[in-house]
């Protein structure tokens, strides 16, 4: 008797189906351990942090030095002339897309790496926790040193060079002392920095359970703060200038701070079956003898 399609497409569907499924079975998930070697987020680094944040504030809310800065240097004018926004409108919305990348950069670390990975995806809130402390540390740092010195340098924004002559894009730009705060780039500086410090750590913590995964992370970060920064030039809120330097703070704080104060311990090892460094080798029975085996 020929056989129906259903007894021919049935058994092949279940069995498409268990291939499938067993292709796409995730990793087990292991519990995030924070290293014991790398230090608990101290009483020095939450004076720290809050001497930063005040410091932060408290240059945003004096004047810049009265002895401005004016002009680009090396290759700023070329810079401009090339990446600037000709239209008004333009340039405002250049602006607002690296008002909208730099919340995007700062709220990732804290909602997606420290609560949703961390914190719930890995059942670790206590290393959820010890990433964001972190992570405010870093941003603190960053802020307070713009904030110094935008405040010194009081460098003239380059669109300072047109107020009052073919129309400023907002009046308070051109009145208010935002307008000698161009050195070094807030913006470009924050998104950097939220960049490598998740890079930080993506890479000691193996958070996505996936090295590739995990550079991709990194890669990511990077990529949107490289287009913050250039949102910045075409925007002419900044010079070139003041976007590598802001970038090259940022990365450093970024990556430095938390290797100087935590990921620079050689770590004791990772309990409870999470990811250890190093190699173990052992004998094993096999059927025509024995086998080295080992973990990598």
């Amino acid at each position: 008797m020929p056989r129906t399609p259903r007894a021919v497409v049935g058994p092949l569907l279940a069995v498409a189906l268990t291939l499938l499924s067993g292709a796409a079975r995730p990793e087990p998930t292991v519990q995030l351990r924070w290293d014991p070697a790398w230090g608990d987020f101290s009483t020095g680094e939450v004076v720290a942090t809050g001497v930063a944040a005040a410091i932060a504030l408290g240059t945003s809310l004096v004047d810049p030095l009265p002895d401005h800065w004016r002009g680009g240097v090396g290759a700023d004018e070329g810079a401009r002339d090339a990446l600037r926004f000709d239209d008004a409108s333009d340039r405002r919305l250049a602006a607002g897309l690296s008002d909208v990348t730099l919340v995007l950069s700062l709220a990732s670390p804290y909602l997606v790496d420290a609560l949703g990975v961390a914190a719930l995806h890995r059942d670790s809130p206590e290393v959820g926790l010890q990433m964001a402390l972190v992570d405010t540390e870093v941003l603190a740092v960053v802020m307070a040193i713009g904030g110094i010195v935008k405040a010194t340098t009081s460098r003239e924004r380059p669109y300072g060079r047109t107020c009052g002559l073919d129309g400023p894009d907002d009046g308070a730009d051109c009145d208010g002392p935002e307008r000698y705060r161009s050195f070094f780039s807030g913006h470009t500086a924050l998104t950097f920095a939220a960049a490598a410090t998740a890079c930080s750590h993506h890479l000691n913590l193996d958070l996505f359970q996936d090295p590739t995964a995990d550079a991709l992370a990194c890669t990511g970060g990077f990529l949107v703060a490289g287009f913050t920064g250039l949102m910045r030039v075409t925007s002419d809120r900044h010079y070139l200038s003041d976007v590598l330097v802001g970038a090259g703070v940022g990365t450093l704080v970024g990556l430095g701070l938390p290797w100087l104060l935590h990921y620079r311990f050689e770590r004791r090892g990772a309990p409870d079956g999470g990811p250890s460094d190093g190699v173990t080798l052992m004998l094993a029975p096999a059927v025509d003898g024995a086998a080295v085996v080992g973990t990598f």
